[in-house]
């Protein structure tokens, strides 16, 4: 095909109504000096950015976007954890415990979590498995074949 070889193509009104709001977001029009829509030139823009992004419909679907949800989803489920160990270290610290004293402290650490972050229990995750450890905060199993991330 040469640069001025012409296509025509059957749409979907689906896809038209899609066309449309790409002409109509870009403000493209068939000539200068007219208000009618380009549904051409609004098909030209689509396939530059297909072709400017490397989008390639015959490729899999790349697994970077999942892999971006998993890491999201493992960040996320590891902050209750991060912020459990830094007060019960913080209450260790600030004064010696005796060791019948730690239980409570670990339940004052515990209390602290379920005032400051519940919500983050309440989260599903979708991408990685989780478990429920000794203290009841979610967690993500460590043993080989348990965890979704690779």
């Amino acid at each position: 095909m040469s640069e001025k070889d012409v296509i025509s193509l059957r749409i979907t009104e689906h896809e038209k109504e899609f066309l449309q709001n790409i002409a109509v977001k870009f403000d493209i029009q068939k000539r200068s000096s007219s208000s009618d829509i380009s549904y051409a030139k609004a098909l030209k823009i689509l396939l530059d950015y297909c072709l400017h992004n490397d989008i390639n419909p015959s490729q899999k679907k790349d697994n970077e976007l999942q892999d971006m949800k998993k890491m999201m989803e493992q960040i996320h489920a590891s902050i209750p954890h991060l912020m459990y160990h830094n007060h019960l270290q913080s209450m260790i610290l600030s004064s010696k415990y005796a060791d019948a004293d730690l239980t409570a402290v670990k339940q004052k650490t515990l209390q602290y979590l379920n005032e400051n972050f519940s919500g983050f229990q309440n989260v599903s995750y979708r991408e990685i498995k989780i478990k429920i450890n000794g203290v009841g905060l979610k967690t993500i199993p460590i043993e080989q074949g348990d965890s979704l991330w690779k």
